[in-house]
């Protein structure tokens, strides 16, 4: 409290009351705050392959969390940090930090879009006020579909523009909701049937073809210009046309998935080359 001392104080309020300048503190924490559990929504394979159509790319991750029913953890709680790796069971110091939830404080789900494929593991941990971390919650993770199915009858050279080469299935076979083959209409079963067989997250193929004796006749790998489609037209890799008959294929596919043990296929299986007149 205060005055002006001067004789003409009759335009200044008395007494003046003066504010210091604020001041804001408070206490000191080192206690990191509790522990968060993470929950990711796993991809359902059979879902996924009856929904989406062979050249489906919008991959994103779901995450979710629940926040403390302990009003002690509740209220120690800031906000959120999300980290993620691309391996599977990675130790701590792999994870890389996604994002930084400090202008999402109360948010409890985080979707990870744009993603080359849902393989894709993560950790939370929660952030105080102090910006004292917890500790990584449990590693929750999510993967891919892989899928790869070669038929096992074609007929190259025949004239009616179906099953002309040795193709993964694929739904290349429909334009516009017609069969580019015969022209006829694809109906919602055909077309769910086609989306539980094409390719899914298929990396490369590597195929060896032998006829009935053993001999390579045909090998072919993706990659450049060759698709992992293979198309072959059943001629060897000299261009000489193979007689009709049965021949014996292997594929060595590689998909992108999370875990080692996936990344690699062996496909055996026959194929009949069919032609027209023999």
């Amino acid at each position: 409290r205060g005055a002006y001392g001067f004789d003409d104080t009759s335009k200044i309020p008395e007494p003046l009351i003066n504010y210091s300048q604020i001041v804001c503190t408070q206490p000191g924490d080192e206690t990191p705050p509790c522990q968060p559990d993470l929950l990711i929504d796993v991809l359902d394979c059979d879902e996924y392959y009856a929904l989406y159509g062979c050249s489906f790319n919008d991959f994103n991750n779901v995450l979710r969390w629940n926040r403390p029913v302990d009003d002690l953890c509740l209220n120690d709680i800031s906000h959120y940090r999300i980290y993620y790796s691309d391996k599977a069971n990675a130790d701590t110091t792999e994870f890389q930090l996604l994002v930084d939830l400090v202008n999402q404080p109360l948010d409890t789900f985080y979707v990870d879009r744009n993603l080359p494929s849902f393989a894709r593991c993560y950790r939370i941990k929660a952030v105080d006020r102090s910006g004292n971390e917890s500790k990584f919650s449990p590693e929750a993770c999510n993967d891919n579909c892989p899928n790869y199915q070669l038929p096992n009858v074609f007929t190259p050279g025949n004239g009616d523009e179906c099953n002309d080469t040795f193709s993964a299935f694929t739904d290349r076979v429909v334009v516009n909701g017609k069969l580019n083959c015969g022209g006829g209409d694809a109906s919602n079963e055909l077309l769910a049937n086609i989306r539980r067989l094409c390719p899914r997250f298929v990396v490369r193929v590597d195929l060896v073809v032998a006829d009935r004796w053993g001999k390579q006749v045909y090998a072919y790998s993706s990659g450049g210009e060759n698709s992992i489609f293979i198309d072959w037209d059943g001629r060897d890799n000299n261009g000489r046309e193979l007689n009709s008959g049965v021949y014996f294929y292997s594929a060595r596919v590689t998909f992108e998935a999370l875990h080692p043990a996936d990344r690699e296929k062996i496909i055996k299986g026959w194929v009949q080359l069919v032609r027209q007149n023999e």
